[in-house]
This record gives structure tokens, sequence and C-alpha cells, in this order.
């Protein structure tokens, strides 16, 4: 007598690891190699949900059929950081999400640390942290900043008096393991139920400070927000670490702008709105009278239309700033507004 086969049972799938890429294949299919490798992947109690916001440049060879455990989901346009997160997040309902950039060098043994740190707040029951932000690194192996303090009018006054790359964040010696304000996204642990509860990522932030806003939201609701730097990766380029281009100048004066306007009392964005605007208009006439580069000058225009479109109420959502951004100007109000080419 033939018995009966038994069926074979999958163990239950706990981590989703979600990586947005735009226009970086070289990154992505690195980190999905090594990534890849993981037994967890291998064996379905982990997978890695690449989306794409629809990157100019090829896919590589190695993607076209993604190896198991990957999955590849490609948007039909570049809505932005958030977006990129929340689509991830719909494809894998019930998992913790493991966001990482793409630029971050991480092994196999990444996810094994990761899926017994689920496993142990699953198995603890109640009170599980909302966001657990983990340790970076520079190629160097020092420490890189992650996690920063509220932002604030006074804050910011205080940040134009101290090098770009410490504005946002707080230096290591004031960083202890434990509850925090805010974690950077750049490899961040997000908990299935917290992102039920806020709605996801905000969407209307292009890119830059959506984490934060994440952080604010979820604090808002109760949820805590941890910094854990027995785990960490090395982050390769870091904005803080880099030039801002024209384009991106524009973007991530947008996302502060939307924040204070979201999360502070008006006054506060008001105050904002004054330091964006008195430097959109000085900083543009210097670009003009040194003669620099065309879109130097113009981003700054773009700037001070972005600050004055905000405080008039006017929504500036998502891909709407990434168009603003490339040349394009809002004129109207409201999510219908006409758009005009900057000149």
């Amino acid at each position: 007598m033939q018995l009966p086969e038994t069926p074979t049972v999958r163990p239950t799938r706990r981590l989703a690891v979600v990586i947005v890429n735009y226009n970086s294949w070289p990154d992505v299919e690195r980190l999905v190699a090594d990534l890849g490798r993981a037994d967890a992947v291998r064996d379905g109690r982990a997978e890695l949900i690449v989306v794409d916001n629809q990157s100019p440049d090829p896919m590589p060879d190695s993607l076209h059929s993604p190896p198991t455990g990957v999955r590849l989901l490609a948007r039909a346009e570049n809505g932005g950081f958030a977006v990129g997160v929340n689509a991830g997040w719909a494809a894998a309902r019930g998992c913790w999400l493991l966001v990482l950039n793409p630029d971050v060098e991480a092994d196999a043994g990444l996810i094994a640390e990761v899926s017994r740190l689920v496993e142990r707040f699953e198995s603890a029951g109640a009170n599980p942290p909302g966001i657990v932000g983990f340790g970076l690194r520079n190629p160097d192996g020092s420490p890189q900043p992650s996690v920063g303090a509220f932002p604030t009018l006074f804050r910011t006054v205080w940040e134009q008096l101290i090098p770009r790359s410490r504005r946002k964040y707080q230096p290591d010696w004031r960083i202890k393991p434990g509850p925090v304000p805010w974690v950077t996204g750049a490899c961040v642990l997000l908990n299935p139920e917290m992102m039920e509860d806020v709605g996801g990522m905000d969407e209307d932030f292009f890119l830059y400070y959506e984490e934060v806003a994440l952080c604010r939201s979820a604090t808002d609701k109760g949820w805590r927000i941890e910094y854990d730097p027995s785990i960490s990766v090395v982050h390769l380029r870091p904005l803080q670490n880099r030039a801002i281009s024209p384009k991106m100048r524009v973007i991530t004066r947008h996302s502060k702008l939307l924040y204070f306007r979201k999360h502070l009392p008006r006054w506060q964005f008001l105050g904002l709105y004054a330091i964006v605007a008195i430097e959109a208009k000085v900083k543009g006439a210097w670009a003009v009278a040194r003669r620099r580069h065309p879109d130097d000058a113009s981003s700054w225009r773009r700037i001070g239309r972005v600050a004055k479109l905000l405080r008039d109420g006017n929504e500036l959502r998502g891909r709407m700033v990434l168009e603003l951004a490339e040349g394009v100007v809002v004129t109207g109000r409201g999510q219908d507004a006409s758009m005009r080419k900057d000149s």
C-alpha cells in the first residue's frame, strides 16, 4: 500500500527586505546577490523585494529572471522613495520590513541577525517597537550618523552655523542604544502593525525627511522608535557627504518645508519659510553675479517659488516636486494646479 505524500510545510515568512531603486542597478545587483545567499531567503522565511521607480537604464541580465526569494516590482513612474517603500509594504503585508538603500553593503548575515531580532519581538508578545534603526558605517569602518532630533525652528537656525555634514544628525557621542526620536531610512526595520496604524510612509514627500515624518507620525500614535547599533551595514554614499545638485537642492528644501507645515506649529513653518525665501534671493543673486551655471541660479528661483506656494496653501506632492525641480513651476492652487516651464 502506497502511503500518501506528506505535504511540504513551508516556514512562515516573517521578514521582507525592501530595496527602492532608481537607476542604481549595479548596487542593486550586488546587494541582491549578497543577501540572496541567506538561508532565510532560500527557505522562504524572508524575501527580497526590489521596487524600481522607472529607472531609465536597463535592468541587468541577472535580474531578468530573479533567483529564489526575490521579487521585482516595476513601477510605471518615479513617485519617490516613500511611494517605493509603500509598494514593497503592499506586496509583503504582514511581514516586518527591512528597508535598505541600494548603496549599502551587507552580506547574508544581516538577514539572519534581523530575522532573530524579529523572532525575539514576536515571542515577547507585547509592546514591540514600531521602528528600529541600525548602525551605519563609512567605507573606512568609521561610524556614520544615523539618528537625529526632531526638527524645530531654533534647531534649523543653529544648523546654519555648523558644517552641512553634521546638521541633520546628532553626534555619535550623544547617541546610545534604545529609544531615540528618529532614525534614517538607509537601513531600518518597520513593524507592520505600525505601518497599518499610520497608513505607511507619507507619499507627499518625494525624497528626504520622509523617514523623519514617519517616526514623528509613529511617535504621535504611541509607537517607540529604537536605535540598535549591534546590527550594522556600510553606507557608501550618504547625502551629507555628497555635493548637492541644483535639482536635489529644490527637492530637499521642499521636503523640509513640507515637514514643518505638516508637523510643527504654523509660526515655526512661517519662520522657516522666511529663512528659505531670504536664502533663495541672496544665493540666487550671488549665483548670477558669479556667472555660475544657469541651473544654479534657476534652482534658487524654484526654491523661492516652492516656499511661496507652500506658504499660500498650495499642495506640492510627490512626483509634482520632481517635475518642479526639473524645471516645471506650479502656478495654481491645490492638486489641480497648472504648470509652466521655468524661465
